[in-house]
């Protein structure tokens, strides 16, 4: 498989990865607060002992957990594909500003796994199941943790707009800039189109 190709590939999965990621982990709370409002008859008996504002903490936990995991396990992900990125530019030489771009994004990935990741967990374990009243300065830092986390998420996705844009502006480049040659040889008759 060309290079290039494989580069292009892996950046479509990264994106594909990172919008995924993006619109599920914003549609689970959704479905957890509709599912707690109206759930399905036998389990809607089962919950009613427990009251529906129990219920729908319960399934926002739930849901959270799900995002919790996602997160932690997409996050090696996307530091695998954009570490294989970084290599293949680095190695192919292709391009410097591209090469120093993805670096940055693998840097900006580190952060957000490393750094963020568990913070915004932890945190938001611990306040899971307080009282909205509760724990002002912890709801403060992790509203600033989440918020910091969803702008490095969309540098993420500026610098991988970026490479690709190199990689769109380079192609064109070659195809406008390149010469066609008639005649491969003046002694043959042979045409290349």
């Amino acid at each position: 498989m060309h290079i290039r190709r494989l580069i292009t590939f892996l950046l479509g999965v990264w994106f594909t990865m990172v919008v995924t990621i993006g619109v599920v982990a914003s549609t689970t709370f959704k479905v957890a607060t509709y599912a707690a409002k109206s759930p399905p008859g036998e389990p809607a008996r089962a919950l009613f002992l427990i009251g529906e504002p129990m219920t729908e903490k319960l399934f926002r936990f739930i849901a959270a957990e799900i995002n919790r995991t996602m997160f932690e396990t997409s996050g090696l992900i996307e530091l695998g594909l954009v570490f294989a990125i970084v290599s293949l530019l680095f190695l192919q030489n292709y391009s410097r500003l591209a090469t120093t771009i993805a670096g940055v994004l693998l840097l900006a990935a580190c952060a957000s796994h490393f750094l963020l990741t568990p913070q915004v967990v932890a945190l938001g374990r611990i306040l899971d199941f307080r009282a909205e009243g509760m724990m002002v300065q912890e709801r403060t830092r992790f509203a600033n943790l989440h918020m910091a986390y969803g702008l490095l998420t969309i540098f993420r996705l500026a610098c991988g707009v970026w490479i690709t844009g190199i990689f769109l502006n380079r192609r064109s480049r070659r195809r406008n800039g390149q010469k066609i040659e008639v005649i491969d040889d003046a002694d043959n008759g042979h045409v290349d189109g």
